[in-house]
């Protein structure tokens, strides 16, 4: 390893450009760093899926015994019901690609309140096997939920998600600024 100082004093380490023949501890890396990439794919895949209301879609991404620990039961049917569940009573919500606090892939699901804003509903965490999701958590962790780093639901893709809803329901979402944004 070797340290190059900076301008104000303080020095960065970086990696020499040999490499031992026994390093584990970089294999270990790389490999979370592969299953960060697959759950980072699953998550994307969940979000658009879930936001375009696609049931098989979102059931194809999760194994059968699915854990699904904030609903009562696992399983694929449960998920299922539970999501069918989520767009009858809240047509308007939608998810937004996030990370946790310590860079683990979730989501971030909002709703539109009275104003037409956007507020933060729940976090949505993920687990993953063989290039299937094998946990659908939604945590009642407030804290979690506000760390999280996610934006807010804007640009064409959102457009595109709350077509959808008003396609579906016949109803129109319409959000505003929230006071002192610019829209």
């Amino acid at each position: 390893m070797a340290t190059v100082p900076s301008e104000d004093g303080l020095a960065v380490h970086t990696d020499s450009p040999e490499r031992p023949e026994d390093d584990s501890d970089d294999d270990a890396q790389e490999t979370v760093a592969a299953g960060d990439h697959e759950q980072v794919s699953l998550r994307d895949a969940f979000v658009d899926a879930f936001n375009g209301r696609d049931l098989e879609g979102v059931l194809a991404l999760v194994v059968a015994d699915v854990d699904c620990p904030d609903i009562l039961g696992d399983g694929v049917e449960v998920l299922a019901e539970e999501l069918e569940s989520i767009w009858e009573r809240s047509p308007g919500a939608v998810l937004t690609r996030g990370n946790l606090a310590d860079g683990t892939p979730c989501a971030v699901a909002w709703l539109p309140d009275e104003a037409g804003s956007w507020s933060r509903a729940a976090l949505v965490c993920f687990d993953h096997a063989d290039g299937q999701l094998t946990l659908v958590a939604v945590p009642d962790d407030l804290d979690a939920l506000e760390r999280a780093e996610a934006t807010e639901p804007v640009g064409d893709e959102l457009d595109a998600w709350l077509d959808w809803v008003q396609w579906e329901r016949g109803e129109e979402t319409v959000t505003r600024p929230r006071e002192g944004e610019v829209g």
